[in-house]
């Protein structure tokens, strides 16, 4: 059973923030005890999270999440806007975009979500696909250790990202313990929150596997009840579940289809809505300090 209390709190020392004026992190009030994985994920949609910071999300329009849809129109019919968003899509070849026939993944459906009243910018090492804003750190074949590795180089984190789009764990299932897995997404996902505290960190649970899906089945649980436990602790953090990308959805197996990956874009883009959309606007800011990571 976990149960938490989220309260009003500053992060400015905790974090180590440097500015002259304000910066800050408030979860609303929440009391909540958890017996169930699916009790637990309808429980983190709940929360109201607001940050604080030049990486953060300034945006104060309402969400409404509908349910996710095959299509590619943007799911919701409220829509946070006046965003600058700075994405860094982190894994591996799911996020690089293998298997598209344009080799965009969902990384262009999810551009043209987000940039209905918003500045878009994705970020990485790489580039794929078709479209424009092709930039991504997605490497085929990553471990969770390797994607970790690759979010060091200085077009990934170093490059101030205020989202973080994370999935992996996938090549864990193929060769490397997946019983260890969620430790080592443990490790990475403390190393993304280290290196851009203002951020927001969205992680998604993996796709289907139907070759290995008990692994997956128990990863994405443990997944779950990470999620909850690091923003119980204060990291900014949220779920992005692809539970709605199905084994009828694969091309080969492991990467998706076109549709699949639509899916996929339908799945980040609320939570994207959620870390924006529930908070104030981030103002006031002059100078800042962050992590001795140059500003850009």
């Amino acid at each position: 059973m976990l149960s938490g209390v989220f309260i009003a709190l500053c992060l400015l020392d905790e974090l180590g923030f440097c500015a002259e004026s304000g910066v800050g992190s408030m979860y609303a009030t929440q009391q909540s005890s958890f017996s169930h994985v699916h009790v637990l994920t309808a429980w983190l949609d709940l929360q109201a999270v607001v940050w604080h910071g030049p990486g953060c999300l300034p945006g104060t329009a309402t969400t409404t999440v509908t349910p996710i849809t095959t299509t590619a129109s943007a799911p919701g019919s409220t829509s946070t806007t006046g965003l600058t968003l700075r994405l860094l899509p982190l894994g591996d070849s799911i996020t690089f975009g293998l298997q598209s026939s344009d080799g965009n993944g969902y990384r262009s459906t999810l551009h043209n979500f987000l940039s209905a009243g918003n500045t878009v910018d994705f970020i990485g090492s790489l580039k794929s696909g078709t479209m424009a804003d092709n930039d991504n750190e997605g490497h085929s074949g990553a471990t969770i250790v390797q994607i970790q590795n690759f979010s060091t180089n200085a077009k990934a984190l170093p490059a101030r990202p205020n989202v973080v789009l994370l999935m992996a764990g996938t090549n864990d299932v193929f060769g490397v313990s997946i019983s260890t897995g969620p430790s080592r997404l443990s490790t990475l996902i403390d190393s993304i929150s280290k290196a851009c505290p203002d951020a927001a960190l969205v992680v998604a649970t993996l796709t289907p596997f139907p070759s290995g899906q008990a692994a997956v089945d128990t990863y994405n649980q443990a997944v779950t009840l990470l999620v909850a436990q690091r923003r119980a602790a204060g990291q900014h953090i949220l779920l992005a579940s692809m539970a709605s990308v199905l084994s009828s959805d694969l091309v080969d197996g492991v990467h998706p289809t076109d549709a699949g990956y639509v899916k996929m874009a339908n799945a980040w883009f609320p939570v994207i809505q959620q870390a924006a959309g529930l908070g104030n606007p981030c103002s006031g800011l002059s100078t800042f300090v962050f992590d001795q990571l140059p500003i850009v």
